[in-house]
C-alpha cells in the first residue's frame, strides 16, 4: 500500500511539473518579441511582419503571397497562381482547400520527399493541418522540381514560365491548367 501511495504521489507531481513547464513554455513563446523576418505560429495564429492570420481560415491571396515570399522563396508567385488555379481566388475555395487545407492540389507524396501532409485523402490528395503546412509542403516539392530541372538541363530554371513548362505533365496533365497558370503569371499583380 505504501509503494502504491508513493507511486501515486510521484505520478501526480510529475504530471503537475510537466503541465507547469508546458504552461511556462507557452507563455514565453507568446510573450517573446517576434522577429520581423520569421514566420511564427502561436496557437491557431500565424504571425509574420505586421500580419496576424488565422490558420483556420484561408487568407486572401495578397496575404498568402506576403507569407509565401518568406516560406516558399523565389517560387512564391508560382505558389499563388497555382493556388488560384487549383483552389480558387479569394473567397472561392475548393473542397480540397476547405476540407484538406490543400491550396495547390498537392498529392500525397511517395517515399523520398519531405512532406508536411498528415495523411492521404480522397484520390490521394494530401491533407494538411492548416494552409501554412500546404505552403511549406509546396516549398519541399519545388526543391525536388528544381533538382530534377537542374539534372535534366544542366542549369537552374530561369523563371516561373520555364518551371511551369517543366512541371506540365507531372503536376497536372491538362492543357487548360498550363494555359490558365501562364495567364495568371502574365497578369500577376500582388506586391
Amino acid at each position: 500500500m505504501k509503494k502504491l501511495l508513493t507511486t501515486l504521489v510521484f505520478v501526480v507531481m510529475f504530471v503537475a511539473t510537466a503541465a507547469t513547464l508546458n504552461q511556462r513554455r507557452t507563455l514565453v513563446v507568446e510573450s517573446e518579441d517576434q522577429d520581423k523576418d520569421s514566420v511564427m505560429i502561436v496557437g491557431d495564429k500565424l504571425k509574420f511582419d505586421s500580419l496576424q492570420l488565422s490558420l483556420k481560415t484561408i487568407p486572401k491571396a495578397q496575404h498568402l503571397y506576403t507569407v509565401a515570399k518568406k516560406t516558399v522563396g523565389k517560387w512564391a508567385k508560382l505558389f499563388i497562381v497555382i493556388k488560384i488555379e487549383e483552389s480558387g481566388a479569394d473567397g472561392q475555395n475548393s473542397f480540397y482547400a476547405k476540407n484538406y487545407a490543400n491550396l495547390t492540389g498537392m498529392r500525397f507524396p511517395g517515399k523520398g520527399r519531405k512532406t508536411t501532409a498528415v495523411k492521404s485523402g480522397y484520390d490521394y490528395y494530401a491533407v494538411f493541418n492548416h494552409w501554412h503546412d500546404c505552403m511549406v509542403d509546396f516549398g519541399y516539392y519545388m526543391e525536388v522540381m528544381e533538382d530534377l530541372f537542374q539534372k535534366k538541363n544542366g542549369r537552374a530554371a530561369k523563371d516561373e514560365y520555364e518551371m511551369v513548362n517543366f512541371m506540365f505533365g507531372s503536376f497536372n496533365i491538362h492543357g487548360k491548367w498550363k494555359n490558365d497558370v501562364t495567364w495568371l503569371l502574365n497578369n500577376f499583380r500582388y506586391k
